[in-house]
């Protein structure tokens, strides 16, 4: 796994702010602007299903499966969301002792 924590190209600044963007017929898009200095650091596509917040549960899954307009079975749907969130824990939990393997001479 590789890891890259996102890093302004203007200023150097790690701390960013992801801004939703949401517009009709058109898939969700995150634009990442630098806390620092105000300017646009990358854009991404959130492909469809691919919205998950990690405190929001279901219900938050729900709604960005809805925004897409996908037709589903609710058990599908439940069964996706369950592995999603299983992934996105155990991704994180690797991705956060990697970082502090990566950052500990910090």
């Amino acid at each position: 796994m590789e890891i890259h924590r996102q890093t302004c190209q203007l200023c150097g600044c790690h701390t960013l702010r992801n801004i939703l963007v949401r517009e009709p017929g058109e898939p969700e898009k995150v634009f990442a602007q630098c806390a620092q200095c105000k300017e646009l650091v990358a854009r991404y596509v959130i492909k469809s299903g691919g919205y998950y917040h990690a405190h929001r549960g279901f219900e938050s899954y729900l709604r960005s499966i809805v925004r897409v307009g996908e037709t589903m079975s609710g058990n599908n749907i439940k069964n996706d969301y369950d592995e999603m969130a299983g992934i996105v824990s155990a991704r994180w939990e690797k991705i956060k002792q990697l970082l502090a393997e990566q950052h500990k001479d910090d």
